[in-house]
């Protein structure tokens, strides 16, 4: 249940903290202790077979695009990444551990972490914070230890859980439609919730397509 304490990790989650609603803090540091319970699991030792500070940084920052201290026209992934980026470099980090947090946030609801073939050419922090991140939208209990979800739930509470992140994203894409592209997480619940405000879609590209197509 400990979380990394060096002073970027510690006050990596003082922003949070301040930044995100509860909910969405809870659901990153989950996410962080889910990972590293399944990494566990599979026998990967943090310090070893992966880095456990870049994986904190992953999972505190991976849904800061929600936020409003990172507002800006892309989706929310790549407006979170952007953002974690900018933080890591005003820090004077500028290694690619920058490289890693932004690939890893960028691309956390794709799916593309999934892919063995992609698990052996980057960095295991990125997808083994995915998995965890996954594991707390749509995970089972009995894929961790016994109790121990439980005993998760018990200091970061759901507070509506997947449903309370749902309807954050839908805020922040009501609000903009163009945040939604076709083809994205966000795209998506625009889609199923307000289809009369979705902007585009697969259709306005081949309508518009100027090759004649």
């Amino acid at each position: 249940m400990t979380l990394p304490s060096t002073t970027l990790a510690t006050d990596t989650l003082e922003l949070i903290t301040g930044a995100l609603e509860l909910h969405l803090r809870n659901h990153s540091i989950r996410g962080f202790l889910f990972g590293r319970a399944l990494a566990a699991a599979r026998g990967l030792r943090p310090g070893v077979d992966y880095d456990e500070e870049n994986m904190f940084l992953i999972c505190a920052l991976h849904d800061i695009g929600l936020s409003d201290s990172a507002t800006g026209p892309q989706r929310f992934e790549v407006q979170g990444a952007d953002y974690a980026a900018q933080y890591l470099e005003s820090r004077g980090i500028t290694d690619e551990r920058v490289d890693i947090i932004w690939d890893a946030i960028a691309a956390h609801t794709t799916g593309i972490s999934d892919s063995p073939v992609y698990q052996r050419r980057r960095p295991a922090e990125i997808w083994i914070s995915v998995a965890g991140i996954g594991l707390d939208i749509g995970g089972e209990p009995d894929d961790l230890p016994p109790g121990f979800a439980d005993a998760v739930h018990a200091t970061y509470p759901r507070l509506g859980g997947v449903r309370a992140l749902t309807a954050a994203i839908e805020r922040q894409v009501l609000a903009d439609p163009h945040k939604a592209p076709p083809g994205t997480l966000s795209g998506e619940i625009l889609r199923l919730t307000r289809p009369d405000l979705v902007p585009f879609t697969w259709n306005t590209v081949l309508e518009t397509n100027s090759w004649g197509d």
